[in-house]
């Protein structure tokens, strides 16, 4: 079978296996995304009861509010337009590369608000375990790009001394967090800087996490926040599986979740934590049940074990 390797990913191939090595790619999702055809945004972007957008191993948060027509977390687009428009709102998910790295294929939009919580915009493993992070593309989405060119009814253009940044936090087993940060457009010395095309950013720093988190920073603010619409589109994400000290206390423990069936699973006591740390259950028996339990974030423990999960 015919294997592409991005040249960006070599020295990451040189010490990985191929079996080792994960590449989000959107063509692969269990069900196949359908896309509108005037928008190009994900068919579901809008439906309340979809909480997660999932492919391989990864698992993307989804969040919607359709009396609003609102969303916040991930979604999916196949658009290849970058033109200006006069209601971005609509047309929100276009990026400035005309379609995904590989220009046939379905790519991620990103939106942090934060309203939503820190958190809202994140991402995590269907099998429990920590990842080895390598890299991603990251591009300005067509609606941010001319925003900060041009400026709109809620945001100045940007001037010298004005930033956009994507911050990618990794979050390990053990809570701990490194982050990158990722300049998607500055104005320094008279000289506006937006890139147009994308960009492969090395997140190898991050270690081995079991989430990632994206939030935006800019420098436009107001009394409610942030003016930039904060969006940000991703592809091609890597990770490569974590080496064996780091999954054998969950291995030891048997501590996995089935997200089909939502139930955890260990060979002993288990608990599970919100994001605010807050026991919501445990069970002496191993297995709990996270069907009835509100959508978001949990914090799973067994021993030294712990996994991180969305449901």
């Amino acid at each position: 079978m015919k294997r592409l390797i991005f040249s960006s990913l070599i020295a990451a191939a040189l010490t990985a296996s191929a079996s080792d090595l994960t590449v989000l790619d959107l063509s692969k999702t269990a069900t196949p995304l359908e896309f509108n055809a005037e928008t190009g945004a994900w068919s579901e972007t809008y439906n309340d009861a979809v909480t997660t957008l999932e492919s391989q191993i990864f698992r993307m948060a989804h969040y919607a509010n359709s009396e609003w027509m609102s969303w916040n977390g991930f979604t999916a687009s196949n658009s290849a337009d970058n033109s200006f428009r006069d209601n971005f709102i609509k047309y929100q998910f276009s990026n400035m590369a005309k379609g995904g790295v590989n220009p046939d294929s379905p790519y991620l939009i990103g939106f942090y608000g934060a309203f939503y919580g820190e958190k809202a915009c994140s991402l995590t493993f269907t099998d429990g375990l920590p990842h080895q992070v390598q890299g991603a593309y990251f591009n300005l989405t067509s609606y941010t790009y001319y925003t900060v060119e041009q400026g709109d009814a809620y945001c100045r253009p940007f001037n010298d001394g004005d930033r956009l940044t994507l911050t990618v936090h990794g979050v390990d087993a053990a809570e701990n967090e490194k982050t990158v940060d990722i300049t998607l457009a500055s104005f320094a010395d008279a000289d506006l800087t937006i890139n147009r095309g994308w960009k492969y950013v090395d997140l190898s720093s991050l270690g081995a996490v079991n989430q990632l988190y994206f939030t935006i920073y800019s420098t436009d603010q107001g009394e409610w926040g942030i003016n930039t619409p904060c969006y940000f589109a991703m592809d091609k994400l890597s990770v490569e599986t974590a080496p064996a000290a780091s999954i054998a206390a969950a291995h030891a423990s048997g501590l996995k979740y089935d997200s089909a069936n939502k139930v955890v699973t260990a060979d002993g006591f288990v608990a599970v934590y919100d994001c605010a740390g807050r026991l919501t259950a445990s069970s002496d028996s191993g297995i709990l049940d996270l069907g009835s339990m509100p959508a978001g974030v949990y914090l799973i423990k067994s021993g030294a074990a712990t996994l991180k999960v969305i449901r």
